[in-house]
């Protein structure tokens, strides 16, 4: 984790310590041990079952419910002891797995989130309203300042941590943590505080059921995701067993496309899809003879036919398998070249999606800087000639002046990997 990462983990845990004394010493816990007991115990066991999404290291956690119920009826001391205390979830206990950074980065950010959305409450006199129309918008404001409070936090220690712009990263995020999904908590918590208040403790049972239902129903849509993500994983394997090389350099391709990508500017669920469209761009070489892929020689022309039908048969299978409508047209273009000689439909400069020309640009790359059964593997400096060379007839400008910009802010990295692609080979 970067240092700036960490010093606003130690910035936040110290303004997460601060609004704790500050609620703590200044309103009254309106409730009984027995009531803090319930919300305790039903909100630590909730929080044992998230719902993870796919993709996303994002969780979705049902304890939010309960612990925004408690803010509704009894104010803020109890929202800093629920969001601070019941969050915590077994799985982050074993720090065999999970870093002590983020369970105290974990803590820090819900206690802050509770913190803050539950001194609105308090200011707007939430604990002492009658439930109508007034107090509706007073708790639906409090919830909405609670989730926006979450993504900031949860973007901005992300963007720090992987050196990512905010803006584009908490775009990202608020489109992942869904702000219905949190109005949904909203509405089931609402219903929640004000039974509580009317019958009581007997009222909890009756909700454990609607809570675990709402769960399910999150991990069918989740679910889905899953599936395709095992798809294309199950794929990359494959492309392994069928050929070592086009597996390894499918992944690097990925993650050298999500790079430039970045680079540029482009939205993180833009990089989503790029990154999905690099994994799946050579699926069309299964139908390859291994003896066409592996040959030293010059390729004949009944050979190219078959090179050149590739990203057709990848658009093709990937239109089964990947979740983005946009990923099957940007695998079929990836072999398009800026002067409009690259196949299968000859398209030049912008008429080739930008996507396309980013995972071209790193497929080059890699293609020029590992070993091939056709050439032997060339150094950084090397591989940045001959891009030079094909910058504006093979390979957009903009997207190799990108990755231009990357070698140049991580050559080390870079060349590590290389070093480790050597050693690779010769073991």
């Amino acid at each position: 984790m970067r240092k700036e990462a960490n010093r606003f983990i130690y910035v936040l845990s110290l303004l997460a310590i601060i609004l704790s004394i500050y609620i703590l010493k200044t309103y009254p816990i309106r409730t009984t041990f027995v009531d803090i007991l319930i919300f305790l115990g039903l909100a630590l066991i909730l929080e044992a079952f998230p719902v993870e999404i796919p993709g996303k290291q994002i969780a979705l956690s049902m304890g939010f419910t309960i612990s925004y119920a408690g803010i509704l009826l009894f104010g803020a001391p109890l929202g800093i002891l629920l969001n601070g205390l019941a969050s915590i979830s077994f799985e982050e206990l074993n720090f065999k797995v999970h870093s002590l950074r983020k369970f105290i980065f974990n803590r820090a950010n819900l206690t802050v989130c509770a913190g803050l959305s539950s001194l609105l409450y308090e200011a707007l006199k939430g604990p002492r309203l009658e439930f109508g129309w007034y107090y509706f918008l007073v708790a639906l404001l409090v919830a909405l300042i609670y989730w926006f409070t979450n993504v900031t936090i949860l973007s901005l220690v992300i963007s720090l941590d992987k050196g990512r712009r905010f803006i584009a990263t908490w775009i990202y995020y608020i489109s992942n943590i869904s702000i219905i999904t949190y109005l949904l908590h909203f509405f089931l918590a609402l219903v929640i505080a004000q039974s509580y208040k009317l019958l009581g403790p007997m009222v909890m049972p009756v909700y454990i059921v609607p809570i675990f239902i709402a769960r399910y129903l999150f991990i069918l849509a989740s679910e889905v995701n899953r599936t395709y993500d095992q798809a294309i994983s199950t794929l990359i394997k494959l492309l392994g067993v069928f050929d070592n090389y086009t597996s390894g350099h499918s992944l690097r391709v990925a993650q050298l496309s999500e790079d430039i990508a970045r680079e540029m500017g482009l939205s993180e669920s833009r990089i989503e899809k790029i990154r999905n469209a690099a994994l799946l761009h050579d699926l069309g070489k299964i139908g390859l003879p291994l003896s066409i892929l592996n040959k030293p020689d010059r390729l004949t022309e009944d050979e190219w036919v078959h090179i050149y039908r590739h990203p057709m048969v990848g658009e093709e299978i990937s239109k089964e398998i990947s979740r983005f409508k946009e990923v099957p047209f940007w695998i079929k273009h990836h072999h398009e070249r800026y002067n409009g000689k690259g196949y299968p439909d000859g398209l030049k400069e912008e008429e080739i999606p930008l996507e396309s020309r980013i995972i071209a640009c790193a497929d080059t790359f890699d293609a020029i800087t590992t070993d091939r059964p056709y050439s032997k593997r060339r150094g950084i400096e090397e591989a940045k000639e001959e891009l030079l060379k094909s910058a504006g007839t093979q390979l957009d400008p903009k997207v190799v002046s990108a990755l231009f910009r990357i070698l140049e802010k991580n050559s080390e990295l870079y060349s590590d990997s290389l070093k480790m692609r050597e050693d690779e080979s010769q073991g």
